[in-house]
């Protein structure tokens, strides 16, 4: 049997980078056929870049404010998923909404991750939404990327009961767990060639 060849990812970042990491961790223990080939952060001081750099990951920051247009800067970010060679691109708490420059060069190929059960309380403060809100149950969702914000077709979703003692606090550490093991699990479906966008749907269709 030839061996598949590993999907190269470029993961976008905006912050401490625990999806990252998670990420970084599948592909070591070979649960994720797939390597990070580059970190890119619109935030300097990142702590995702340096979980990089212990990685042996090549580290990027782009400064925004030194292109003149949106456009300009993420042909930047093209220029640099493509010299790294990324076959699919990972948001991974990247707080910038995506032009359609980058989704236009890979295209059906950028994933992002949302801290509720989209349709349901989309934008910045999804759990803090959904817990003021009163769900009993609250989750994650995996989709494709698309030029309006957390819509895009759904990958993969997760859940957890929200207790009555559960603080918001409490809420988003059992969020941010479930967030670590479906990215993984997510990325693989793709790497694995599992997964079949049809429309808005999108069907896991298990190996042979």
């Amino acid at each position: 049997m030839v061996a598949r060849e590993r999907l190269r990812l470029g993961v976008l970042i905006s912050g401490s980078g625990t999806n990252l990491q998670a990420i970084i961790d599948a592909s070591a223990d070979g649960s994720l056929e797939a390597d990070v080939a580059v970190v890119v952060s619109n935030v300097a001081d990142a702590f995702g870049l340096e979980r990089a750099r212990r990685a042996g990951i090549p580290a990027v920051f782009l400064d925004r404010d030194a292109f003149g247009t949106g456009a300009e800067y993420s042909g930047e970010i093209v220029r640099v998923l493509r010299e790294h060679g990324v076959g699919l691109v990972v948001m991974a708490g990247y707080m910038r909404l995506l032009g359609s420059v980058v989704l236009d060069a890979f295209p059906g190929a950028v994933l992002n991750i949302h801290p509720a059960l989209l349709p349901s309380f989309p934008g910045a403060h999804g759990i803090a939404d959904a817990f003021a809100y009163g769900v009993k149950v609250a989750g994650v969702t995996v989709h494709f990327a698309s030029a309006v914000f957390d819509e895009g077709p759904i990958l993969a979703q997760g859940c957890v009961e929200v207790a009555e003692d559960d603080t918001l606090e409490t809420l988003e550490a059992k969020l941010h767990a479930v967030e670590h093991k479906l990215y993984p699990l997510a990325i693989q479906a793709i790497a694995s060639g599992s997964a079949r966008v049809d429309g808005r749907k999108v069907h896991i269709v298990p190996e042979v």
